[in-house]
């Protein structure tokens, strides 16, 4: 299904080609949107950042869009800014910001310095509509070192809708559950139109079934024993 698809099914559920309620669409599919964003981790909304880290820095602001991190691992071999995870890979342990700075003090000039080992989120912001994060990582890397650091992400940006880019716009939601995008939206349209209360009950139930299928498939799928499947490896604590 893609946008003008979505659109017409919802004026057609609806009834209702009112100039009002056509102008408040966008807003009921980025609330259903929304609310699937925030149950199930969809494919689509996994990324990936990548950072050259030096002396020069112990903290970065990633791309816009940043809800949670997944994880942060390190290029072990020194010079590897270009060669990301192309030698020995450190997964970083997340921490308090505070533990950091406690286990790691001193000034710009005075850091403890070496491989990165932790990272901690040191403040998160909104820039154009899209959040965005900055983290903080220690020790940093010593004097004249850089490493390859790669920041695996949930995040949505405001082109990662359905509704930012014509009619036929499509997601990896609209096409895997349509109906789930469909019914999360009438859920929006109806309460809108303060319609019947067993009508919208209808579609939130609709709603919240497709919804746990998602969630189920969603979990199903992630790999769950990484670490004793030997797939990644951490520093010592």
């Amino acid at each position: 299904m893609n946008y003008g698809e979505l659109v017409t099914a919802i004026k057609d559920y609806c009834q209702n080609s009112e100039t009002t309620f056509v102008n408040h669409i966008n807003d009921f599919v980025i609330g259903s949107e929304d609310k699937v964003f925030m149950s199930v981790q969809m494919p689509s909304f996994w990324k990936s950042e990548n950072i050259a880290v030096s002396d020069s820095a112990s903290s970065y602001q990633l791309e816009a869009g940043v809800i949670d991190i997944l994880s942060v691992r390190v290029n072990e071999t020194d010079g590897s800014t270009g060669l990301v995870d192309k030698g020995p890979v450190l997964y970083l342990y997340r921490k308090d910001y505070d533990f950091l700075y406690e286990a790691y003090p001193g000034d710009s000039s005075a850091l403890s310095t070496g491989v990165p080992k932790y990272y901690a989120v040191s403040s998160e912001s909104v820039s154009s509509s899209n959040p965005r994060m900055t983290i903080l990582i220690a020790p940093r890397p010593a004097t004249g070192k850089s490493y390859a650091m790669t920041v695996d992400y949930y995040g949505k940006v405001d082109t990662d809708s359905i509704t930012n880019g014509g009619d036929s716009k499509e997601t990896w939601l609209s096409v895997t559950a349509p109906d789930v995008l469909l019914y999360g939206s009438l859920v929006q349209a109806y309460t809108f139109m303060k319609g019947e209360p067993d009508i919208i009950q209808m579609y939130e139930k609709q709603f919240m079934e497709g919804l746990a299928l998602l969630k189920n498939l969603g979990e199903g799928r992630q790999t769950t024993d990484a670490y004793s499947q030997g797939q990644m490896r951490t520093p010592s604590a």
